[in-house]
């Protein structure tokens, strides 16, 4: 049976927070967005990364300005940068539904 070697790191592994997002005015599907909206690449982008870009495009419907996933059953699926995903997801957990929790997790 061979050791197992284990490696103790004496700082932490760096996080990725939303609150970090929150002042970015890119969202993550802005190059999907840009390229349905006006068939424009990045700047920066590679022969590679066009190609990416082209079929990951396959999978998005432009409505005006709101950008949609097709998903598995042609369900479509919004597009919402950080801020607006925490945004929806305070308002579904602390208005909308609020908490639905059985008597004993309540408890807890």
């Amino acid at each position: 049976m061979k050791p197992i070697q284990i490696s103790i790191y004496e700082t932490s592994a760096p996080c990725y927070s939303i609150e970090e997002e929150e002042n970015d005015d890119h969202p993550w599907y802005q190059d999907i967005l840009r390229y349905l909206k006006n068939h424009e690449y990045p700047n920066h982008a590679t022969g590679n990364d066009k190609r990416t870009l082209r079929r990951l495009a396959i999978d998005y419907v432009l409505d005006g300005e709101i950008l949609y996933k097709k998903g598995n059953d042609q369900v479509l699926l919004r597009c919402v940068d950080a801020v607006e995903a925490k945004k929806i997801l305070e308002e579904v957990h602390e208005v909308i539904c609020g908490i639905h929790a059985n008597g004993f997790t309540m408890a807890r």
